[in-house]
């Protein structure tokens, strides 16, 4: 019995030092990467960058275990599409015409629609909500000074 506790403690023992000198043990030689055709890798950044800009749909990727050394893509910064028809259109909606032909135009309205296109009706709501509450605020306290 006490042969087989040295042995285990020696087995233990090994474990551990290979791991405080950084060897891959019990499957630590992989990293987690996302893989559409299982030839190429990227990253969980990329992988949502790639849905936010429409290249892929969620479920397009899996996840998948790759060794250390495998090449996996990380995230970039994609820049926002800005062709001409894109500005030209934006003008002709808001009315407004740049002084030369290649000049950009910056439009605060336009862009705060976009970003929040429901902070109106929100903002709208909080209010309306809150005339309520006061409303029954008020007559809540009418009827107990009657009393």
């Amino acid at each position: 019995m006490g042969i087989i506790l040295k042995g285990i403690g020696v087995v233990i023992g090994l474990i551990v030092l290979l791991q405080l000198l950084g060897a891959p043990v019990f499957g630590m030689d992989t990293k987690t990467a996302y893989t559409r055709d299982g030839i190429n890798f990227v990253s969980k950044e990329r992988v949502d960058e790639n849905i936010k800009y429409e290249y892929a749909k969620p479920g397009d990727y899996r996840e998948v275990q790759v060794p250390l050394n495998t090449i996996v893509v990380n995230a970039s910064t994609v820049p926002e599409p800005a062709s001409e028809q894109v500005k030209q259109e934006t003008y002709e909606r808001e009315g407004v015409q740049p002084s030369e032909p290649g000049q950009t135009v910056h439009i605060s309205s336009g862009e705060n629609e976009i970003k929040y296109p429901y902070a109106a009706l929100g903002i709208g709501l909080l209010l309306i909500v809150g005339l309520v509450v006061f409303a029954a605020w008020v007559i809540n306290l009418r009827s107990h000074q009657r009393k």
